[in-house]
């Protein structure tokens, strides 16, 4: 009888595959590989709450209608909770559980050849120090997200999907400033040459395990089989299985379903034998690091037996309003903008003027069935409101979070982030001059852009990007409706800053009181101000650069004392 080993196709999927086969001829056992495809290789978003386990689940399936007899799997990919139908077999004794920064060859940063022949390790405090604000990584993953940010949230965290080559590659390009990848990976893959043709234009730092515990299961090479087939495969169990990694792997696992975590959980787990090594973020610590406010983590690192895990639990804090002297009247709606002025003694009143009414059928559906990957469109969102209809839009529309998404900005792309999608691309682009020449500048001509806009939004971006040759799908996404408001208290030393065209009609339909002076995010939106009569008395400005520095620079320029 010759064993059907089940795989993904990649090089590192292989490579595991492959390692199964070797420990099995060894013992005159015969067996083939069988690679196979899933749904998950055949995305490039980030919305993972839609995706987890298919990289997994697609195997699998094929052990239960017989097409393969036992399945290979990263161990850290698993979900802890699997079809029941389906046993671990085996586990391969495990490699190493480190992660790797990896950026383009850096002046002072040691290259990846380096790295990966010496064992020490940098703390993760040190490592960033090499970053600049705003600075750009590239990882999904929840437990990478949360350490990183947790050290500096002025980062900003990008879906770069795909096999490992194919995260190199977007590094290379200058998508992102780094990536974040297990090193075990990196590994067995430059051990069978698959990266000869990057590694020179590497560089890397191994992230000290003492800040950075492990994904559970990382390192570890998974063997499932159907349940049915358990007992008929223990001889084979007992070629592959390693006991230590099997005690060590499901303690980690016992842990992190234990705190009610899944893949996507903000928790590194690591066994040892008796020791254990945890770090919990809170689970809402999204909506937290959005706010722009710190949250603190649960850190263990000792024996098990005296573990006590308590997730830490933090509620969202509202900015308190001094109501002193003058404020800006804002209608970004933005408590993290409001915080970075609140440090800077600067007070910022949100105030709320446009319903956002997606238009979920005006969406397109279905329309990957014919394409292949490397030709599947990026969706460009302009705005938080364009990203929360998208997050809508991707619940009932599978095609829409599978596809790479792109942000105009940091505040689009952190609207994302806050509903769970992180996003491929953020151009950190004030206006859609500055977008067009980003996507001009960055991708090839024969990109696809999907463009949902509002129906009050100019066709400046959508033009722009036609006449350079590029193919651009546009439809009204979102309307934006005013909403009925109250009379808001205005001090002639305050200043509007109105976020869109659609705000400042709001304001104006409401009769809102206008101060002297306005600040607008954008030229569209200084040209609607000046075509309504309601702002005639008003001096207004654009506001240049990322939107809190620039309000902390004119408050300081025009308002400081």
């Amino acid at each position: 009888m010759t064993i059907r080993i089940g795989t993904r196709a990649s090089n590192l999927a292989l490579w595991q595959a492959t390692a199964v086969r070797n420990a099995l001829a060894e013992q005159g056992i015969d067996a083939e590989l069988v690679p196979l495809s899933s749904t998950g290789d055949r995305s490039l978003g980030g919305q993972l709450s839609a995706s987890v386990g298919q990289f997994i689940h697609a195997i699998d399936d094929r052990l239960l209608t017989g097409e393969v007899d036992i399945a290979v799997h990263s161990g850290k990919d698993v979900p802890v909770d699997v079809d029941e139908r389906i046993q671990n077999l085996a586990y391969l004794e495990r490699g190493g559980t480190a992660d790797l920064v990896i950026m383009r060859t850096t002046p002072g940063v040691p290259s990846l050849e380096t790295v990966l022949g010496d064992p020490s390790a940098t703390p993760l405090a040190t490592l960033l120090q090499c970053f600049p604000d705003g600075a750009t990584f590239g990882t999904v993953s929840g437990r990478r997200q949360s350490f990183l940010l947790s050290q500096r949230p002025d980062l900003i965290p990008l879906a770069v999907r795909g096999h490992v080559e194919t995260r190199i590659g977007r590094l290379l390009e200058g998508r992102v400033d780094a990536i974040i990848l297990a090193e075990i990976g990196i590994s067995r893959l430059n051990s069978v040459g698959a990266l000869d043709d990057v590694k020179d234009q590497l560089s890397a730092f191994r992230i000290d395990p003492a800040d950075w515990p492990t994904a559970p299961g990382q390192g570890a090479i998974a063997v499932h089989c159907s349940d049915a087939r358990f007992e008929e495969f223990q001889s084979l169990r007992s070629v592959l299985n390693h006991e230590q990694t099997e005690h060590d792997v499901d303690a980690e696992r016992h842990l992190l379903k234990q705190v009610g975590g899944g893949c996507l959980f903000p928790a590194g787990i690591g066994v040892s034998g008796d020791d254990v090594h945890v770090q919990v973020a809170p689970e809402n610590w999204r909506a937290i690091f959005c706010q722009g406010t710190p949250y603190a983590m649960f850190q263990y690192a000792g024996e098990r037996q005296g573990l006590k895990i308590a997730l830490p639990v933090q509620p969202l804090e509202q900015p308190r309003m001094q109501g002193t002297g003058p404020r800006y009247l804002s209608t970004l709606n933005s408590d993290r903008i409001s915080r970075v002025l609140a440090s800077q003694g600067i007070e910022m009143e949100n105030i709320p003027v446009v319903d956002l009414v997606p238009m979920l059928d005006n969406w397109p559906s279905a329309f990957l069935q014919d394409q292949s990957k490397r030709d599947w469109p990026y969706l460009v969102l302009t705005s938080p409101f364009a990203a929360k209809c998208a997050v809508k839009a991707a619940q009932s529309n599978p095609d829409i979070g599978r596809i790479p998404w792109l942000a105009i900005g940091e505040g689009t792309a952190r609207a994302c982030f806050r509903l769970g999608v992180t996003v491929a691309v953020c151009a950190k682009a004030r206006n859609a001059r500055e977008l067009a020449a980003y996507i001009i500048e960055t991708f090839p001509q024969n990109t696809t852009f999907y463009l949902p806009r509002s129906d009050l939004a100019a066709r400046d971006l959508e033009e722009k990007l036609r006449g350079a040759d590029f193919e651009v799908e546009s439809w009204i996404g979102y309307e934006n409706r005013p909403k009925d408001l109250d009379a808001v208290e205005v001090d002639p030393l305050d200043v509007l800053v109105l976020s869109s065209a659609s705000s400042a009609r709001s304001w104006a339909k409401n009769g809102l009181k206008v101060p002297h002076e306005i600040l607008c995010m954008g030229e569209n939106a200084r040209t609607t101000i000046a075509s309504l009569d309601h702002f005639d008395d008003a001096h207004v400005s654009v506001l240049s650069g990322p939107t809190s520095e620039s309000l902390v620079e004119w408050w300081k320029e025009h308002r400081g004392n």
